[in-house]
């Protein structure tokens, strides 16, 4: 099974400046035998963000807009986790398609540049029909 999610950046328009990049756009997590690999991985993505003009916190979310799909299969979001660095700002998290999840946070402002990387992995189990699923991801950086 191949996982991909199509990462969408978005950053609010306001008297604050928010930069926000996500690198590359599609995740992929590799098909593997449940038996031997309960976990399976994606390669870190890179993160990358800039808070500027900013006198409270920052916070960046990401949501799900469902469930992983292939066809008329689904997997429920919240098989997939990720493991962030570096912690803090970063934390590890549960995907929802409810609920915006924190991903980082941090108050004032970040004027140069600041990176991070995200490794997502899937609950892998033997009820998931074959396909190739996918589901948007989309991020999120505002100061609430």
């Amino acid at each position: 099974m191949v996982v991909g999610a199509v990462l969408l950046p978005v950053a609010p328009v306001s008297g604050q400046a928010f930069d926000l990049s996500i690198s590359p756009t599609v995740v992929t997590i590799p098909s593997a035998d449940p038996d031997v690999m309960p976990i399976v991985s994606s390669a870190p993505i890179t993160v990358q963000y800039r808070v500027r003009q900013n006198k409270g916190i920052w916070l960046l979310t990401v949501q799900a807009a469902g469930d992983l799909e292939s066809g008329a299969s689904t997997i429920d979001i919240s098989a997939v986790s990720w493991i962030a660095t570096p912690a803090p700002p970063f934390l590890n998290g549960t995907l929802s398609k409810t609920a915006a999840q924190t991903v980082a946070t941090g108050a004032g402002n970040q004027a140069s540049p600041a990176t991070g990387a995200l490794t997502f992995r899937l609950t892998n189990s033997w009820t998931y029909d074959i396909g190739i699923y996918s589901q948007t991801l989309v991020f999120t950086l505002s100061s609430p």
